[in-house]
């Protein structure tokens, strides 16, 4: 991203719910309170804008971030770098389920931060995105549904963050300190997030006009229906895998002891794992099927030669397929995993021991979620059968 800063110092105002809850949805989450107080003062200010927009802005649907109808990443206001803000409150209430174990419908969730304000010659910005880096020392400045939630991922061993159960008004308060240095715009990781566009974003294809050959060309055989059917209903079997087993998957071992029975290079039936990709509009570009794996042009099975790990179903799939995880011993900062495809090209050197991934985890999952993920090529699947 270009060098971007605010001509003045701002404080970007960046509210974050963590909710990883199915029956908790986003029409149930509302962020009604947004205030901060002035140096010497008690009086809270709002600081909530009237077009509040609460959106699930990231892959990960589990967070939930509030912007502004044309701003998906929070707001700025003007900041006195003299006299700033000495907190900032949040309150967000969330409609329980029906079937809640709770009495009340209404959960409470209230947040204050203590602000301190450093101004650096890197910018003008002082934004709550910086707590979301895992180099700052700050805990991520993020509300929850549930202190069952929260680890150290979170606080990262920040000793002023704490949470406390209420029971009037029924819910949550945290509280934390938030060590704010200055930066640009172009700084903050969230700044990204604005112009993405995400599957669940998108309505999908009834049919595909357009690079149907190149999709075809890019397998070098056709996974059957039932094969991948059943490849998926194997993975609904609850599992209890460590990292570094889920190539035991029955999905994948479905899915690969056919690939490895029928692949046409013979030298290539050493499949382990798979990675899975989706067309969804008609364009020329695949979705992952791991929700936190960006887009993949087409072009670039026949571009690196990849056709001969790749199945295909249909005009929708593609499967690459992988041999198990290689631990390398010589690398510059010790050992490290490489990925490599069952053609013996490589995929990717992780950077992490063998014990600490496993890309056969999001195979599993892929497969799993696949039906949620891409409901229309799913349906497609079950009418082929």
């Amino acid at each position: 991203m270009p060098h971007k800063d605010s001509e003045s110092p701002v404080f970007h105002i960046l509210p974050q719910l963590y909710n990883p809850y199915e029956d908790i949805s986003l029409s149930n989450i509302t962020l009604v309170c947004a205030e901060v107080v002035p140096q010497d003062s008690t009086q809270s200010i709002s600081v909530l804008p009237e077009d509040v927009v609460v959106r699930q802005p990231y892959p990960n649907a589990n967070y939930y971030v509030a912007g502004t109808t044309d701003r998906k990443m929070g707001w700025d206001i003007p900041v006195d770098v003299d006299a700033p803000p000495k907190w900032l409150d949040f309150r967000w209430e969330v409609q329980m389920p029906p079937d809640s174990p709770a009495a009340q419908e209404t959960l409470t969730i209230s947040h204050r931060f203590i602000l301190e304000f450093n101004l650096t010659q890197q910018g003008h910005v002082f934004s709550m995105d910086q707590s979301d880096t895992f180099y700052d020392k700050n805990a991520r400045a993020i509300s929850f549904v549930a202190v069952d939630d929260i680890d150290e991922s979170f606080t990262k061993g920040d000793k002023s963050f704490r949470s406390y159960r209420m029971d009037c008004p029924y819910g949550l308060t945290f509280y934390q300190t938030l060590r704010l240095n200055s930066c640009a715009w172009s700084d903050l990781i969230c700044m990204s997030e604005e112009g993405v566009t995400l599957l669940r974003d998108i309505e999908p294809a009834k049919s595909f006009q357009t690079h149907v050959p190149l999709h075809r060309e890019n397998a070098c055989i056709e996974v059957p229906a039932d094969v991948l059917y059943q490849a998926i209903c194997n993975t609904r079997v609850e599992v209890d895998f460590e990292i570094g087993e889920y190539d035991r998957s029955p999905g994948l071992q479905r899915l690969c002891h056919w690939w490895n029975e029928n692949a046409p290079v013979l030298g290539t039936r050493r499949a382990a794992f798979i990675t899975l990709w989706c067309r969804v509009e008609d364009d020329d570009w695949y979705w992952s099927g791991w929700d936190e794996c960006p887009e993949w042009g087409m072009e670039n099975i026949q571009k690196y030669g990849l056709r001969n790990r790749c199945a295909r179903w249909g005009d929708f799939v593609i499967l690459e397929f992988f041999q198990r995880q290689v631990s390398q011993q010589e690398v510059a900062q010790g050992v490290s995993t490489e990925i490599v495809g069952v053609d013996g090209k490589g995929y990717t050197d992780t950077g992490f021991a063998r014990e600490d991934v496993d890309e056969a985890y999001h195979a599993h999952y892929s497969l799993r979620d696949f039906p949620k993920r891409f409901p229309f090529a799913w349906e497609r699947l079950l009418s082929a059968l």
